[in-house]
């Protein structure tokens, strides 16, 4: 039967161990030092420059999506909007919030019980970071079973899922899923497959991002399940291996489950850490309201924090350049 078995955990917070990426305090304190930055340059170079004091403001928020992406291993953006019934105009940053990580070192426990996983399976000491977890041939019980709900973790603006597997054999399984939204699996040839199911204006859609790069056999890898309300995306090793455009925000139930190796298609494998991130818009930042954009403006970034496409911001003209 299912226990509650000592892991990892961390609402709002970061893995306890390094992860290739910034921990949730060095990000805070880089984005502080950013706001700090375009706080001295808006008050003493900008002064009464409209231009310039807007120019700060969406260099600060492109350069904490660039610390994002770079961080996590995900692409990011920032949305310059022109403000409605002669309010500013705003500028936010779509960010990435670590919602939990559980892990299967013994002698670990969580501090709020809406983290709270139920372990099966069999334990396996020599994981990837330390203790793993299998099937073990136990047919009965998922690997990993947590009740979530939208308070716990919304969906609306898109997530992340990370996990590390070691497969050990080509067998068709699903990995992950979280029904109705999201749904991971493998064919025998271990090319993975994820599902997901939209919340979409004419009603609820389906989406699919399939890959034709296998998932590697008996090596570890990590793994990445994600989308941001605009694109669904599959990354292995930090590599984009499938992608696939989406029209609307992921399903989610008030009682949904999220599942690891679902009893009825164990895991052909190992699993170590599975990691939680949701998407946000962070707090809209205003322009001088004398400056109004001509249309909104879009600057996405790669998971490398590398410039997808950097618009040049026009702005209506005020009445005196006319």
């Amino acid at each position: 039967m299912p226990s509650s078995t000592p892991f990892r955990t961390c609402p709002g917070g970061v893995a306890t161990r390094p992860t290739g990426g910034f921990t949730l305090l060095e990000l805070l304190v880089v984005m502080g030092l950013l706001s700090v930055l375009t706080g001295m340059a808006v008050g003493v170079l900008g002064r009464r420059d409209p231009q310039m004091i807007a120019a700060a403001v969406i260099g600060g928020a492109c350069r904490a999506a660039q610390v994002t992406a770079r961080s996590q291993g995900v692409p990011t953006e920032v949305w310059v909007r022109p403000g409605v019934d002669n309010e500013a105009a705003s500028v936010q940053t779509l960010l990435l919030r670590p919602v939990a990580v559980f892990g299967f070192e013994p002698g670990q426990s969580s501090y709020d019980e809406a983290l709270v996983p139920m372990i099966a399976g069999e334990d396996v000491p020599g994981g990837r970071f330390g203790h793993a977890r299998s099937s073990g041939g136990n047919t009965k019980s998922s690997l990993l079973r947590w009740p979530v709900t939208p308070a716990v973790m919304d969906l609306r603006d898109g997530f992340v899922c990370r996990l590390d597997l070691f497969l050990t054999s080509r067998t068709r399984a699903t990995i992950l899923r979280l029904p109705p939204a999201i749904e991971l699996i493998v064919d025998e040839d271990l090319l993975p497959t994820m599902r997901l199911r939209l919340r979409a204006d004419a009603g609820p859609a389906l989406a699919a991002v399939v890959s034709d790069v296998p998932l590697p056999l008996q090596r570890w890898c990590t793994v990445d399940v994600c989308c941001n309300g605009r694109l669904a995306w599959l990354q292995v090793d930090g590599r984009e291996v499938a992608n696939a455009p989406i029209g609307g925000a992921p399903l989610q139930e008030p009682d949904g489950v999220f599942e690891i190796g679902p009893a009825e298609t164990p895991l052909p494998g190992l699993v170590d850490e599975v990691r939680w991130f949701v998407y946000e818009m962070g707090p809209p930042q205003t322009l001088p309201i004398e400056l109004q954009p001509t249309r909104t403006f879009h600057f996405p970034y790669d998971l490398h924090g590398a410039p997808i496409a950097a618009p040049e911001v026009t702005y209506v003209p005020l009445e005196g350049d006319k």
